[in-house]
This record gives structure tokens, C-alpha cells and sequence, in this order.
């Protein structure tokens, strides 16, 4: 029986690996998995629990931004968000060296009681991503939130 374990890589191709190289790395202060030479016109990131590859592609365009609205997205891969301990520490860094899809972090709550804060941004190709700041159920009190 086939027994699939954790996510090990995940690709982006893009027209410029420099620039998303100097994104993930510069700006998001991403290490590498593997050695960058930027003649190879490849890159591996490590994202600590997968390895994301990008990768020199000279075909086409890249498909329009994605929203916060996923009813207004059309189907395939939406997003990949990093998780963050405080929200507002992580947004303090970015703000100014991203682009943000929306001017508020946005807070989500499932009826278990788990609930996130988050806020999406562009990459430098449009991809997008999210920080965002998961709750267990029992620290709804502890942060005055309320289901």
C-alpha cells in the first residue's frame, strides 16, 4: 500500500530565478539547501520542512494574481504560507520589502475553535503567500478572541 510521508519540494518557474533568488533570500532571509551558482539559472531554497526549487522557464506568461478570495480564483495551486509566533513581528519586518494583497491581516476561525491571523503577499512574479499566526482552541482566551 502506498504510503506517502511529508511534502519533500515544491517548484516555481519563473523568467527570472535572480530576482525570486533575491526575493526568498535577500528579503524573506531564506537560506539555500544547495550551493547557488546563478550561471545554472536554478535555485534551491530551504523552506526547513520542504526544499522549494526555482527554475529558469522561457515559455510564456505567468498566470494572473491570485486573490484572497479563493471563489474569485480559478482553480490550481492557490498559495503557501509560512508560519510565523507573532503576526505583528513578522509583519513589522516585510512592511515595505513586500506587497501586500490586502491592507489588514485578515483572522479566520474555525467552528472547533481553532482560528489563524494572517496576511498574504506577492513574490516578485505574482505568486502568492501568506505569513500567518495559527491558534489552538485554548488560547482563544488568552488573546480575547471569541468563536
Amino acid at each position: 500500500m502506498l504510503r506517502l510521508k511529508r511534502i519533500d519540494n515544491m517548484d516555481i518557474l519563473t523568467h527570472d530565478v535572480g530576482r525570486l533568488v533575491d526575493f526568498y533570500h535577500g528579503v524573506l532571509g531564506l537560506g539555500f539547501h544547495l550551493p547557488y551558482v546563478p550561471e545554472e539559472k536554478w535555485a534551491a531554497i530551504d523552506l526547513g520542512n520542504l526544499t522549494l526549487y526555482l527554475f529558469t522557464s522561457e515559455t510564456g506568461e505567468h498566470e494572473p494574481r491570485r486573490t484572497e478570495i479563493n471563489a474569485e480564483n480559478a482553480p490550481g495551486l492557490d498559495s503557501f504560507a509560512f508560519e510565523v509566533d507573532d503576526l505583528d513581528i513578522a509583519y513589522a519586518e516585510l512592511d515595505g520589502r513586500v506587497e501586500w494583497v490586502t491592507e489588514d491581516e485578515i483572522v479566520w476561525k474555525h467552528p472547533s475553535g481553532v482560528w489563524y491571523r494572517y496576511r498574504p503577499f506577492y513574490d516578485p512574479d505574482g505568486n502568492m503567500l501568506y505569513i500567518t499566526e495559527p491558534h489552538r482552541a485554548d488560547t482563544d482566551e488568552q488573546h480575547g478572541a471569541t468563536a
